[in-house]
């Protein structure tokens, strides 16, 4: 059956960028934030607000002191955002406080350029050549930490009143790792995470003694390097990841002798992959051939081990009830969903770094591209319904 997509929003400035995040102490609104490299300009972090109702998009403009190559939303308060700093050495990561955040919709007059406050500095300089290049909070608000990696190491910094203290270290050098790429933390557990470093994904528990925290390795995960990793939020046993070889891959980590699936829909480097939070069985990636996917992965989802072990059950909220409900939709409640891809969105003309899902609104999700386009696209509605129904 032919998708339907809705209409795509573009909000566009001229400055490069590489990063993007969800508001993700924000349920109530659609918000993204993104941070400008600032090379030949100003740095700037925009608060972008997606209106699904009105179909309207609205912005804050933030001054920053230097360009941004990487942020990170903290759940525990919608308005701070963990930043990595592009050239400054004096304070390479921080965490800082978004002023006048409105709660409800943005006005003209919250258009305003602001300023941010610099909260805590997380990382001092050191003898490590590397500056760091990513970071990732644990997505529940009750962990207040943020994994900071470099190509050396992933530090662990934990949040407190007023400061932040550095907990954990992984090192490189000491665990025979090439130069590490990324990380991502398990949704539930506070002290595990992965990592990828060149062909290999690892998995660490910080629990146990620094010399055998490792407790997972996948050796050639890609025939080329892996950039980019996430854990199913509802099984987190199921890994994704997405490598230079132009293919997602998903994992059973109880058993990773072998992928559970290959996805080979991109012709290039791949940079996010994401699942979505709350109906896992569809999973965003994006990278450097411009195009972000949309896929479903149904048979590696929590919905095959529900429809295996309690016949299919499945729950639907009073909003997406509503929508079920309508005529347009009823032609449509025959079909289960499938493996296989989506939609594919070419809304961008350079590589893609980022494609996130919104926190507030489980169908809405937004890509970013080097040259400062960010786009924001809904879920299409025959899948939705495939799904809810």
């Amino acid at each position: 059956m032919e998708v339907s997509r809705g209409a795509s929003h573009v909000y566009g400035i001229e400055r490069h960028t590489l990063c993007l995040t969800p508001v993700a102490g924000d349920t109530q609104r659609c918000r993204f934030a993104l941070g400008t490299l600032g090379i030949t300009e100003p740095s700037e972090i925009h608060l972008v607000d997606f209106d699904s109702d009105e179909n309207s998009l609205a912005s804050i403009v933030y001054k920053h002191t230097c360009g941004i190559r990487a942020l990170a939303s903290t759940p525990w308060d919608c308005s701070k955002l963990v930043v990595v700093n592009n050239a400054s050495v004096d304070v390479p990561v921080e965490l800082v406080q978004l002023a006048n955040v409105p709660e409800g919709p943005m006005s003209s007059r919250d258009a305003l350029e602001q300023s941010v406050e610099s909260i805590a500095v997380l990382e001092t300089p050191s003898a490590e050549p590397q500056l760091p290049h990513a970071v990732v909070c644990h997505p529940s608000s009750y962990n207040k930490t943020a994994a900071v990696v470099s190509s050396a190491s992933v530090r662990v910094w934990e949040f407190g009143a007023p400061t932040a203290t550095q907990t954990h270290t992984i090192w490189a050098s000491r665990n025979s790792m090439d130069n590490i790429e990324a990380a991502a933390w398990h949704p539930t557990a506070a002290a595990q995470l992965l990592t990828a470093d060149g062909t290999c994904v690892r998995s660490w528990d910080l629990r146990l003694d620094p010399k055998s925290q490792q407790t997972m390795a996948i050796e050639y995960a890609h025939s080329g390097k892996v950039r980019a990793l996430d854990y199913n939020p509802n099984l987190p046993y199921v890994l994704a990841t997405g490598g230079d070889d132009g293919s997602v891959r998903l994992w059973d980590a109880r058993n990773p002798a072998a992928p559970l699936m290959e996805i080979a829909n991109h012709t290039h480097w791949i940079y996010s992959v994401a699942f979505n939070p709350n109906h896992d069985q569809l999973l965003l990636s994006a990278g450097a051939d411009g195009l972000v996917n949309l896929e479903s992965t149904v048979s590696a989802s929590s919905a095959q081990v529900v429809a295996a072990g309690l016949g299919g059950l499945s729950e639907v909220d009073s909003d997406d009830e509503s929508d079920a409900g309508s005529d347009d939709s009823r032609s449509d409640r025959g079909e289960k969903p499938t493996d296989g891809l989506v939609a594919q969105y070419d809304d961008h003309e350079t590589s893609v770094y980022a494609a996130k899902w919104s926190a507030a609104d489980p169908w809405v999700f937004a890509s970013l591209s080097f040259d400062g386009r960010l786009v924001i696209n809904t879920v299409p509605r025959e899948e939705k319904y495939k799904i809810l129904l």
